[in-house]
C-alpha cells in the first residue's frame, strides 16, 4: 500500500524524483508507522478492536508526520555538520545526533498514548516523554541500535540497491530502493521499536496483569 500510494506521487508528478520521491517518503510513510504501531500496541495489549485501532490511526497519524519530520531533520542536520572537516563542527553534529536518537520514540509515544488531550500539546509531550525514556537506565543503548536501524541501515540498503539495478539502466532507480526498503525495512522495525518502548515503560497487558 505505502510504495503504490507513494508511486503515484512519483510517477504522476512531472517532477525531478530528487523532489517527488522525499515529499513521497514524508506524506506517506508516517502513515504506515502510525498503522504498524497502532497494530502493534493492541496486540500487546491483547484487546483488539479493529476501528479502535483505525481511530487510533487517523487520530494520531497528523503528530507521527510532524514527529518524524522533527527528527528526520535533526538527524540530517546532524549528519551533515559530523561531514565538515572542522572538528568543532564535527563535535556539534554529534551532539545534535544524541539529541536526534533522544527523540526515537516520540512517534511511538504518540500513537500508544490513551490521554492525547489537548492535542496541540501531544507533539511536544511525545517529544519530551522519549526524551525521559532513552536517558533511563541502559535504555541509550538500545535507542542507539534503534536509531541505526532506523537510518543508518535503510540509507546504506539503499545505496546498495541503487547501485545494483544502475547498472541495468533501470528508470528511477531510487523509487525501487526505497521500496526494497519499505518492504524489508520498514514495518519490522517499527514494530521492534514499539515493543522496545512499551518494554523500557513497564508496559503490561490490562488482561495480563488482571490474571
Amino acid at each position: 500500500m505505502v510504495i503504490a500510494l507513494e508511486a503515484v506521487i512519483v510517477f504522476t508528478w512531472r517532477a525531478n524524483i530528487a523532489v517527488t520521491l522525499p515529499v513521497a517518503s514524508v506524506v506517506v510513510e508516517p502513515f504506515f508507522v502510525a498503522i504498524v504501531t497502532a497494530f502493534t500496541y493492541a496486540d500487546v495489549r491483547e484487546d483488539f478492536s479493529t476501528r479502535a485501532v483505525w481511530l487510533r490511526v487517523l487520530e494520531r497519524s497528523w503528530a507521527v508526520l510532524v514527529i518524524g519530520l522533527l527528527v528526520n531533520l535533526v538527524a540530517a542536520l546532524g549528519f551533515e555538520s559530523i561531514a565538515i572537516a572542522d572538528p568543532f563542527q564535527k563535535l556539534l553534529g554529534a551532539a545534535v545526533i544524541v539529541v536526534a536518537i533522544s527523540l526515537i520514540f516520540a512517534d511511538v509515544h504518540a500513537t500508544v498514548i490513551d490521554d492525547a488531550e489537548p492535542w496541540w500539546l501531544l507533539v511536544p509531550r511525545s517529544l519530551g516523554a522519549s526524551t525521559v525514556v532513552v536517558w533511563q537506565g541502559l535504555a541509550f543503548a538500545r535507542a542507539i541500535i534503534l536509531f541505526a536501524l532506523q537510518m543508518l541501515v535503510p540509507t546504506l540498503l539503499s545505496l546498495l540497491v541503487v547501485a545494483a539495478i544502475a547498472k541495468r539502466d533501470v528508470p528511477l532507480a531510487p523509487f525501487w530502493a526505497n521500496a526494497v526498503t519499505i518492504l524489508l525495512l520498514l514495518a519490522p522495525v517499527q514494530a521492534f521499536c514499539t515493543y522496545v518502548y512499551l518494554d523500557l515503560i513497564g508496559y503490561e497487558s490490562k488482561n495480563t496483569s488482571s490474571r
